[in-house]
C-alpha cells in the first residue's frame, strides 16, 4: 500500500502544550501546505524495518507512530523525501502520515485517515518534532490552527488565500526543532509574540499580512538569522522565514525570486498543495 502526505510550512505559531492530554497538546497557528511531500510504500512483515531516502533508519517519530496505529502489527516501510529533513518542511511528520495512513488502510482500521493523523501528532508532541504539521497536512492548503491539538479538541480553517507556487530557499545547516520546542525561554518568546502576530492577523487577513505578520514574529521571537534578515531585504520582504528551520519561503514573481535567492542557497520551487494526506 503506497500513500503521499504534502510537506506543510508553518509562518507563525504559538506553543500550547501545557495539557496532559497529548491529542489536545499542539500549537496555534498558520501555515501551508506544498507539493514538496513524503510518499511511503508499507508492506506488512515480521518485523518493522523503517527506509529513509533508500537508507535503513530508527525513525523513532515513525516507528512510535506505527505502534501507537498497530502495536501488534510489524511493516517493511520505505519513506521517499522531496524535501530536506529538519528546514521546517514538515518531512518528518509527512513521511510518518504516509506511512501510517498506508498501513491503517492496508490493515482496514476504521476512519483510516484520522487514525493515521492521531498516531501520527502523538508521536511528533512526544519526540518534540512537531506541533502542528500533520493536523494541517491532513487537510492540504493554507490551515488556520484555531485551537491546538487533533479534532475533537484540536479546531482549524482552510483559508482562501490566492497562491500557487512557492520558492523556497535553504540557507544552511538544518535547525534541530527539539532543541528549540524544549528551551524554556524560546517557548516563551515564541508564545508571546506567536499570540501577538496572530490577534493582528486577524484584522483582514490575505496573503501578505500573513507573511508579513511571519515576519515580524520571526524577528520578536528572536529565530531569524542575520543571513535570514539580508535575504528578506534582497527579495522586499516578500516571503518570510520557514518554522522552523534554516530557510525562508516567498511568493510573487517565480523567476525573479529565484535568480536573487540561488545566491544564497538551495532553492526549490513547489507549488502550494490544496490537498491532504491521500492513497496513491
Amino acid at each position: 500500500m503506497k500513500a503521499f502526505c504534502p510537506g506543510h510550512i508553518t509562518g507563525i505559531f504559538s506553543i500550547e502544550d501545557s495539557t496532559p492530554i497529548k491529542e489536545k497538546k499542539g500549537s496555534q497557528g498558520i501555515g501551508f501546505c506544498v507539493q514538496m511531500g513524503a510518499t511511503a510504500d508499507v508492506e506488512i512483515s515480521k518485523e518493522t524495518i523503517i527506509f529513509l531516502n533508500g537508507e535503513e533508519s530508527d525513525a523513532p517519530v515513525t516507528r512510535r507512530a506505527l505502534e501507537i496505529l498497530a502495536p501488534d502489527t510489524h511493516a517493511t516501510v520505505k519513506i521517499q523525501h522531496d524535501a530536506p529533513m529538519g528546514q521546517g518542511f514538515g518531512m518528518s511528520a509527512a513521511g510518518t502520515f504516509a506511512a501510517t495512513l498506508a498501513l491503517a488502510v492496508e490493515l482496514e482500521i476504521p476512519d483510516p485517515k484520522y487514525a493515521a493523523l492521531r498516531a501520527t501528532h502523538i508521536s511528533e508532541v512526544e519526540h518534540h518534532t512537531g506541533l502542528g504539521d500533520a493536523i494541517a497536512q491532513s487537510v492540504g492548503g493554507f490551515v488556520h490552527r484555531i485551537e491546538p491539538g487533533i479534532p475533537p479538541h484540536g479546531e482549524y480553517e482552510k483559508l482562501k488565500f490566492r497562491a500557487d507556487e512557492v520558492i523556497i530557499c535553504v540557507l544552511g545547516s538544518p535547525i534541530k526543532t527539539s532543541d528549540v520546542l524544549a528551551h524554556t525561554e524560546k517557548r516563551r518568546r515564541i508564545r508571546e509574540s506567536g499570540h501577538a502576530c496572530l490577534r493582528d492577523c486577524e484584522h483582514g487577513l490575505d496573503l501578505a499580512s500573513f507573511t508579513s505578520a511571519s515576519w515580524v514574529f520571526a524577528r520578536d521571537a528572536d529565530l531569524a538569522t542575520d543571513k535570514m534578515k539580508r535575504v528578506m531585504k534582497e527579495i522586499k520582504g516578500q516571503g518570510s522565514m520557514v518554522m522552523l528551520g534554516n530557510s525562508i519561503f516567498a511568493f510573487g514573481d517565480a523567476d525573479a525570486l529565484e535568480k536573487t535567492l540561488e545566491k544564497f542557497g538551495q532553492v526549490f520551487r513547489t507549488n502550494v498543495c490544496q490537498n491532504g494526506a491521500m492513497i496513491v
